[in-house]
């Protein structure tokens, strides 16, 4: 079972991971980079975002956002991108052939972009962050809201930044932020294809030798907004509202993280799950309902969240309270233990049967300076997580002190004191 993989780190400081699927008709060439949100003073919120788009306008070789995509098309699919909190991601899906040419790519948008057709993407950067918004430009996003009951600063921001920044950035401030942050050091290069792990390497050094290096960039920390549990509520004028009950944990590798990826299966992983059975056959509390467990560098968020009528909020903060405490007063045992260590299995294998999931598990990881675990050891230790394991979990990392809510919605008084009182 363990997974073909090789690492490298070249001397400008970029670090390269193979990995081989033999069988597979295509590959996944990656860019992990250490940027996003929490790298920005609030003068400059979104910028990463925003450099992000503008990544893919134009380089030497290829003079326009058209020339870059007729360009990629012609070796896979077109070119994608993401922004997060603490990295962004640049991918590519190709023919195993074209391996070198999107190399090559990557490399040329990286080293010298020429930020052309700003406009154009600034005014598309300003309608994707309207879905945050409502007609009167307040912030109703129930994600964000629900990071800022737990913490403030870059944390507490929306990752795309706010209508201001997005319409003042300029071109030098994306040369700025590009210099600062987008060099060798600060990036890890992933290809998972049928190609051996050696040939890859060498393949991708060859290309990637030649960017600048620089210095890693340090993760800035985490400001909590301090003890909890503290509210966020939100007016707006839609039909529901959004939901959030978010806990500030552990974040990393090791076994906190794991004990939280299994008490997340225990509530939402399968209609079978606690969060289901509870809140939608026995209760019919909400249509839309989830847990999840985010896991940062250094930090993390473990949710429980829902979309229901404004007078079902305060229930399902009581009832998703109720269910955290069962982990802790009465955690999976016997046949649900049995079930939650299945799914947990389910879930990595089934990551180990994709590119996608072959990059996240075995390349991203070293971003943060974290090496992947070979997938016998992670199995051995999801197996060896007993029922008492993760109660102590639970009532280490799931406190109220580390407890957030946000609601976002069209509550009335009552309702607003209603959900006050669950969290007094």
């Amino acid at each position: 079972m363990t997974a073909p993989y090789q690492h490298l780190t070249l001397p400008n400081g970029l670090q390269i991971v193979a990995l081989t699927r033999p069988q597979a008709q295509t590959a996944l060439l990656s860019v992990d980079l250490r940027l996003g949100a929490r790298y920005e003073v609030e003068a400059d919120a979104g910028l990463s975002h925003f450099l992000e788009h503008m990544l893919f306008q134009g380089c030497e070789g290829y003079p326009s956002p058209t020339a870059v995509n007729e360009a990629a098309e012609r070796m896979g699919a077109a070119l994608d991108a993401s922004t997060g909190r603490e990295s962004v991601r640049f991918e590519h899906q190709i023919d195993p052939l074209r391996v070198d040419d999107s190399a090559a790519l990557l490399v040329a948008l990286l080293r010298a972009p020429r930020f052309e057709a700003m406009e154009t993407e600034r005014s598309i950067i300003l309608e994707e962050g309207l879905d945050e918004l409502d007609e009167e430009g307040r912030l109703i996003d129930a994600d964000v809201w629900a990071r800022r009951a737990l913490w403030r600063g870059a944390m507490a921001r929306s990752i795309i930044g706010t209508q201001d920044n997005i319409a003042r950035f300029t071109v030098e401030d994306l040369r700025r932020h590009h210099q600062r942050y987008v060099h060798a050091a600060n990036m890890v290069v992933t290809l998972v294809s049928p190609l051996e792990e050696a040939h890859a390497l060498a393949l991708l050094a060859r290309r990637f030798e030649g960017l600048p290096s620089g210095p890693v960039s340090t993760l800035p920390p985490a400001e909590s907004t301090g003890p909890g549990p503290n509210a966020r509520l939100v007016d707006d004028h839609g039909s529901q509202c959004e939901c959030r009950v978010v806990y500030r944990t552990a974040g990393g590798r090791g076994d906190d993280a794991l004990a939280l990826a299994l008490l997340r299966v225990a509530l939402d992983d399968g209609l079978a799950s606690r969060l289901h059975h509870r809140l939608g056959l026995e209760l019919g509390l909400a249509y839309d309902q989830w847990a999840s467990y985010e896991r940062l560098a250094d930090v993390g968020v473990f949710e429980l969240g829902a979309s229901l009528s404004p007078a079902k909020a305060p229930r399902f903060i009581e009832e998703a309270r109720a269910l955290v405490r069962g982990l802790i007063e009465h955690p999976p045992e016997g046949e649900e233990l049995a079930r939650v260590r299945f799914r947990a299995r389910w879930s990595f294998l089934t990551a180990m049967d994709s590119a996608e999931g072959l990059a996240s598990l075995y390349g991203t990881p070293h971003l943060y300076w974290e090496t992947p675990r070979a997938p016998e050891a992670v199995l051995a230790e999801v197996d060896a997580l007993t029922s008492e394991d993760l109660a102590a979990a639970a009532a280490r990392l799931l406190r109220d002190e580390d407890l957030g809510v946000a609601v976002v919605g069209p509550l009335t008084a009552s309702q607003r004191r209603a959900v006050e009182r669950q969290l007094s």
